[in-house]
Protein backbone atom coordinates (compact mmCIF):
# COMPACT_ATOMS: atom_id res chain seq x y z
CA UNK A 1 0.00 0.00 0.00
CA UNK A 2 1.42 3.35 -0.65
CA UNK A 3 1.84 6.24 1.74
CA UNK A 4 -0.36 8.26 -0.42
CA UNK A 5 -3.40 6.02 0.00
CA UNK A 6 -2.12 5.71 3.81
CA UNK A 7 -2.52 9.37 4.64
CA UNK A 8 -5.69 9.78 2.33
CA UNK A 9 -8.43 11.35 4.37
CA UNK A 10 -11.56 9.26 4.47
CA UNK A 11 -14.47 10.60 2.27
CA UNK A 12 -17.23 12.66 4.50
CA UNK A 13 -20.45 10.78 4.78
CA UNK A 14 -23.33 13.52 2.99
CA UNK A 15 -24.97 15.06 5.55
CA UNK A 16 -28.76 14.53 6.51
CA UNK A 17 -29.46 17.79 4.39
CA UNK A 18 -27.55 17.02 1.52
CA UNK A 19 -29.19 13.63 1.30
CA UNK A 20 -32.85 15.25 1.63
CA UNK A 21 -32.19 17.98 -0.91
CA UNK A 22 -31.20 15.32 -3.41
CA UNK A 23 -34.59 13.20 -2.73
CA UNK A 24 -36.15 16.49 -3.45
CA UNK A 25 -34.53 17.33 -6.99
CA UNK A 26 -35.34 13.97 -8.05
CA UNK A 27 -38.45 13.70 -7.38
CA UNK A 28 -40.41 15.22 -10.15
CA UNK A 29 -44.25 16.04 -8.54
CA UNK A 30 -42.09 18.28 -5.98
CA UNK A 31 -39.57 19.94 -9.03
CA UNK A 32 -42.87 20.56 -10.87
CA UNK A 33 -44.63 21.93 -7.71
CA UNK A 34 -41.82 24.25 -6.67
CA UNK A 35 -41.30 25.25 -10.55
CA UNK A 36 -45.14 26.00 -10.41
CA UNK A 37 -44.86 27.93 -7.26
CA UNK A 38 -42.45 30.06 -8.22
CA UNK A 39 -44.07 31.55 -11.68
CA UNK A 40 -46.72 31.80 -10.11
CA UNK A 41 -45.36 34.23 -7.42
CA UNK A 42 -43.66 36.22 -9.63
CA UNK A 43 -46.39 36.74 -11.70
CA UNK A 44 -48.97 37.28 -8.62
CA UNK A 45 -46.16 40.39 -7.31
CA UNK A 46 -44.59 41.10 -10.78
CA UNK A 47 -47.73 41.00 -13.21
CA UNK A 48 -49.82 43.95 -11.94
CA UNK A 49 -47.14 46.17 -12.26
CA UNK A 50 -47.89 45.99 -16.36
CA UNK A 51 -51.36 46.10 -15.84
CA UNK A 52 -51.64 48.35 -13.05
CA UNK A 53 -55.40 49.12 -13.54
CA UNK A 54 -56.70 46.66 -12.40
CA UNK A 55 -59.62 48.39 -10.53
CA UNK A 56 -60.10 50.75 -13.88
CA UNK A 57 -63.79 50.63 -15.17
CA UNK A 58 -65.18 50.25 -18.59
CA UNK A 59 -68.78 49.53 -18.88
CA UNK A 60 -68.45 49.29 -22.63
CA UNK A 61 -66.34 46.42 -21.92
CA UNK A 62 -68.62 44.85 -19.25
CA UNK A 63 -68.69 40.84 -19.28
CA UNK A 64 -66.53 40.69 -22.25
CA UNK A 65 -65.41 37.24 -22.37
CA UNK A 66 -61.40 35.68 -22.97
CA UNK A 67 -60.19 37.21 -25.62
CA UNK A 68 -56.77 38.79 -26.77
CA UNK A 69 -57.58 41.54 -25.37
CA UNK A 70 -58.89 40.61 -22.15
CA UNK A 71 -57.17 36.98 -21.60
CA UNK A 72 -59.42 35.80 -18.70
CA UNK A 73 -62.26 38.43 -19.83
CA UNK A 74 -63.64 40.93 -17.73
CA UNK A 75 -66.50 41.30 -14.81
CA UNK A 76 -69.50 42.93 -14.60
CA UNK A 77 -68.12 46.63 -13.98
CA UNK A 78 -65.67 45.69 -17.05
CA UNK A 79 -62.53 45.44 -14.95
CA UNK A 80 -59.63 43.06 -16.73
CA UNK A 81 -60.21 39.51 -14.83
CA UNK A 82 -56.44 38.26 -15.54
CA UNK A 83 -55.33 41.82 -13.31
CA UNK A 84 -57.75 40.79 -10.32
CA UNK A 85 -56.69 37.88 -10.22
CA UNK A 86 -52.97 38.39 -10.37
CA UNK A 87 -53.52 41.77 -7.75
CA UNK A 88 -56.05 39.71 -5.62
CA UNK A 89 -53.33 36.59 -5.25
CA UNK A 90 -50.98 39.17 -3.33
CA UNK A 91 -53.36 39.33 -0.54
CA UNK A 92 -53.98 36.09 -0.91
CA UNK A 93 -50.49 34.38 -0.72
CA UNK A 94 -49.49 37.38 1.88
CA UNK A 95 -52.18 36.10 4.65
CA UNK A 96 -51.48 32.44 3.74
CA UNK A 97 -47.77 32.79 4.61
CA UNK A 98 -47.98 35.75 7.47
CA UNK A 99 -51.03 33.08 9.17
CA UNK A 100 -48.32 30.11 8.98
CA UNK A 101 -45.96 32.26 10.44
CA UNK A 102 -47.90 33.66 13.45
CA UNK A 103 -49.21 29.85 14.31
CA UNK A 104 -45.64 28.08 13.53
CA UNK A 105 -43.70 30.69 15.96
CA UNK A 106 -46.34 30.60 18.80
CA UNK A 107 -47.07 26.54 18.33
CA UNK A 108 -43.82 26.03 18.23
CA UNK A 109 -42.94 28.02 21.73
CA UNK A 110 -45.86 26.78 23.07
CA UNK A 111 -44.71 22.56 21.94
CA UNK A 112 -41.30 23.21 23.16
CA UNK A 113 -42.37 24.62 26.98
CA UNK A 114 -44.54 22.16 27.05
CA UNK A 115 -42.75 19.24 26.50
CA UNK A 116 -39.63 20.11 27.69
CA UNK A 117 -40.61 21.61 31.58
CA UNK A 118 -42.18 19.98 34.50
CA UNK A 119 -44.89 17.17 33.99
CA UNK A 120 -47.82 18.67 35.93
CA UNK A 121 -46.87 22.15 33.81
CA UNK A 122 -47.03 19.95 30.41
CA UNK A 123 -50.21 18.34 31.76
CA UNK A 124 -52.07 21.54 32.19
CA UNK A 125 -50.90 23.33 29.09
CA UNK A 126 -52.00 20.26 26.86
CA UNK A 127 -55.52 20.06 28.37
CA UNK A 128 -55.85 23.97 27.51
CA UNK A 129 -55.06 22.94 23.57
CA UNK A 130 -57.68 20.28 23.85
CA UNK A 131 -60.29 22.43 24.88
CA UNK A 132 -59.54 24.82 22.48
CA UNK A 133 -59.53 21.74 20.16
CA UNK A 134 -62.96 20.96 21.23
CA UNK A 135 -64.19 24.67 19.82
CA UNK A 136 -65.44 25.06 16.14
CA UNK A 137 -62.57 27.32 15.44
CA UNK A 138 -63.83 29.11 12.34
CA UNK A 139 -66.65 30.28 14.77
CA UNK A 140 -63.44 31.75 16.79
CA UNK A 141 -62.26 33.34 13.66
CA UNK A 142 -65.70 34.81 12.68
CA UNK A 143 -66.32 36.14 16.43
CA UNK A 144 -62.94 37.87 16.42
CA UNK A 145 -63.57 39.42 12.94
CA UNK A 146 -66.52 40.74 13.96
CA UNK A 147 -65.22 41.78 17.50
CA UNK A 148 -62.21 43.53 16.03
CA UNK A 149 -63.51 44.47 12.62
CA UNK A 150 -62.16 43.27 8.88
CA UNK A 151 -58.55 44.23 9.28
CA UNK A 152 -56.25 42.55 7.83
CA UNK A 153 -53.92 42.00 10.68
CA UNK A 154 -56.78 41.06 12.53
CA UNK A 155 -57.42 38.15 10.21
CA UNK A 156 -53.80 37.30 10.37
CA UNK A 157 -53.57 36.63 14.01
CA UNK A 158 -57.11 35.19 13.53
CA UNK A 159 -55.69 32.29 11.37
CA UNK A 160 -52.76 31.98 12.77
CA UNK A 161 -54.27 31.69 16.48
CA UNK A 162 -56.42 28.65 15.31
CA UNK A 163 -53.84 26.80 13.43
CA UNK A 164 -51.48 26.55 15.84
CA UNK A 165 -52.77 23.46 17.66
CA UNK A 166 -51.93 21.14 15.97
CA UNK A 167 -47.93 22.50 15.76
CA UNK A 168 -47.78 22.48 19.25
CA UNK A 169 -49.13 18.96 19.72
CA UNK A 170 -46.52 18.03 17.32
CA UNK A 171 -43.30 19.53 18.86
CA UNK A 172 -43.95 18.47 22.27
CA UNK A 173 -44.18 15.10 20.63
CA UNK A 174 -40.51 15.73 19.62
CA UNK A 175 -39.46 17.60 22.67
CA UNK A 176 -40.40 14.49 24.60
CA UNK A 177 -38.22 12.34 22.96
CA UNK A 178 -35.36 14.75 22.47
CA UNK A 179 -35.36 15.89 25.95
CA UNK A 180 -33.88 12.05 26.74
CA UNK A 181 -30.92 12.35 24.44
CA UNK A 182 -27.21 12.51 25.72
CA UNK A 183 -26.16 15.48 24.40
CA UNK A 184 -29.19 17.47 25.99
CA UNK A 185 -28.43 15.71 29.59
CA UNK A 186 -24.92 16.70 28.81
CA UNK A 187 -25.97 20.15 27.86
CA UNK A 188 -27.86 20.35 31.83
CA UNK A 189 -24.98 18.64 33.50
CA UNK A 190 -22.49 21.89 32.39
CA UNK A 191 -25.32 23.69 33.99
CA UNK A 192 -26.77 25.33 30.69
CA UNK A 193 -30.00 27.31 31.30
CA UNK A 194 -32.91 25.79 30.32
CA UNK A 195 -34.30 27.99 27.77
CA UNK A 196 -30.49 28.32 26.34
CA UNK A 197 -31.49 24.92 25.86
CA UNK A 198 -34.70 25.42 23.96
CA UNK A 199 -33.24 27.86 21.57
CA UNK A 200 -30.31 26.20 20.85
CA UNK A 201 -30.61 22.54 20.71
CA UNK A 202 -34.13 21.70 20.88
CA UNK A 203 -35.85 24.65 18.64
CA UNK A 204 -33.05 23.28 15.60
CA UNK A 205 -34.49 19.99 16.03
CA UNK A 206 -37.40 20.32 15.50
CA UNK A 207 -37.13 22.85 12.48
CA UNK A 208 -37.56 20.04 10.20
CA UNK A 209 -40.90 18.95 11.06
CA UNK A 210 -41.82 22.58 11.72
CA UNK A 211 -41.34 23.54 8.14
CA UNK A 212 -42.85 20.64 6.29
CA UNK A 213 -46.24 21.18 8.67
CA UNK A 214 -45.65 24.75 7.51
CA UNK A 215 -46.04 23.87 3.70
CA UNK A 216 -49.67 21.99 4.25
CA UNK A 217 -50.85 24.98 6.73
CA UNK A 218 -50.16 27.62 4.19
CA UNK A 219 -52.66 26.43 1.66
CA UNK A 220 -54.72 25.54 4.55
CA UNK A 221 -54.70 29.71 5.55
CA UNK A 222 -55.65 30.52 2.17
CA UNK A 223 -58.51 28.31 1.86
CA UNK A 224 -59.88 29.56 4.85
CA UNK A 225 -59.35 33.13 3.63
CA UNK A 226 -61.09 32.15 0.63
CA UNK A 227 -64.21 30.68 2.78
CA UNK A 228 -64.23 33.83 4.88
CA UNK A 229 -64.66 36.31 1.80
CA UNK A 230 -67.11 33.75 0.51
CA UNK A 231 -69.79 34.54 3.64
CA UNK A 232 -68.65 38.30 3.08
CA UNK A 233 -65.82 38.40 5.55
CA UNK A 234 -63.10 39.87 3.31
CA UNK A 235 -60.91 42.37 4.47
CA UNK A 236 -60.28 43.37 0.59
CA UNK A 237 -62.41 44.01 -2.33
CA UNK A 238 -59.74 41.69 -4.71
CA UNK A 239 -58.67 38.65 -3.24
CA UNK A 240 -59.12 35.02 -4.63
CA UNK A 241 -62.01 34.70 -2.55
CA UNK A 242 -63.39 37.45 -2.85
CA UNK A 243 -63.00 36.77 -6.83
CA UNK A 244 -64.91 33.45 -6.42
CA UNK A 245 -67.50 34.66 -4.62
CA UNK A 246 -67.97 37.31 -6.95
CA UNK A 247 -68.22 34.60 -10.05
CA UNK A 248 -70.41 32.24 -8.03
CA UNK A 249 -73.58 35.27 -9.14
CA UNK A 250 -72.45 34.66 -13.00
CA UNK A 251 -72.22 31.12 -13.66
CA UNK A 252 -74.54 30.90 -16.00
CA UNK A 253 -73.70 34.06 -18.05
CA UNK A 254 -70.24 34.59 -17.53
CA UNK A 255 -68.22 31.23 -16.88
CA UNK A 256 -65.05 32.58 -16.81
CA UNK A 257 -65.16 35.11 -13.43
CA UNK A 258 -65.65 31.70 -11.45
CA UNK A 259 -63.53 29.40 -13.75
CA UNK A 260 -60.31 31.23 -13.85
CA UNK A 261 -59.56 32.24 -9.93
CA UNK A 262 -60.75 28.84 -9.14
CA UNK A 263 -58.45 27.02 -10.94
CA UNK A 264 -55.67 29.79 -10.16
CA UNK A 265 -56.31 29.21 -6.50
CA UNK A 266 -57.01 25.31 -6.94
CA UNK A 267 -53.41 25.31 -8.89
CA UNK A 268 -51.83 27.33 -5.57
CA UNK A 269 -53.11 25.01 -3.31
CA UNK A 270 -52.17 21.53 -5.16
CA UNK A 271 -48.62 22.87 -5.66
CA UNK A 272 -48.33 23.75 -1.92
CA UNK A 273 -49.48 20.32 -0.93
CA UNK A 274 -47.54 17.86 -2.90
CA UNK A 275 -44.69 20.13 -2.45
CA UNK A 276 -45.49 19.30 1.42
CA UNK A 277 -45.74 15.76 0.69
CA UNK A 278 -42.57 15.98 -0.99
CA UNK A 279 -40.66 17.39 1.67
CA UNK A 280 -42.01 15.01 4.34
CA UNK A 281 -40.98 12.34 2.56
CA UNK A 282 -37.39 14.26 1.70
CA UNK A 283 -37.07 14.90 5.42
CA UNK A 284 -37.37 10.81 6.40
CA UNK A 285 -34.77 8.54 6.29
CA UNK A 286 -37.06 5.46 6.08
CA UNK A 287 -38.72 7.11 2.31
CA UNK A 288 -37.50 6.11 -1.11
CA UNK A 289 -38.53 8.74 -3.68
CA UNK A 290 -39.04 7.31 -7.31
Amino acid sequence: MTSAALTAKPARPPSPGSIAMDKLLRDKRAVVATLVLIALTLAVFIGPSFLPHYEKQMLETQLAPPSLAHLMGTDHLGRDVLARVLKGGQLSLAIGLLGTLVSMVFGTFYGCVSGFFHEKLDLAMMRVVDILYSLPYMFLVIILIFQFGKNIYVLFIALGLVQWLTVARIVRGQVLALKREEFILAARTLGVGNFRIILRHIIPNVMGVVVVYATLTVPSVILQEAFLSFLGLNVSNCTWGVLIADGKDYMDSAWWLLLFPGLTLTACLLCMNFLGDSLRDALDPTAKIN
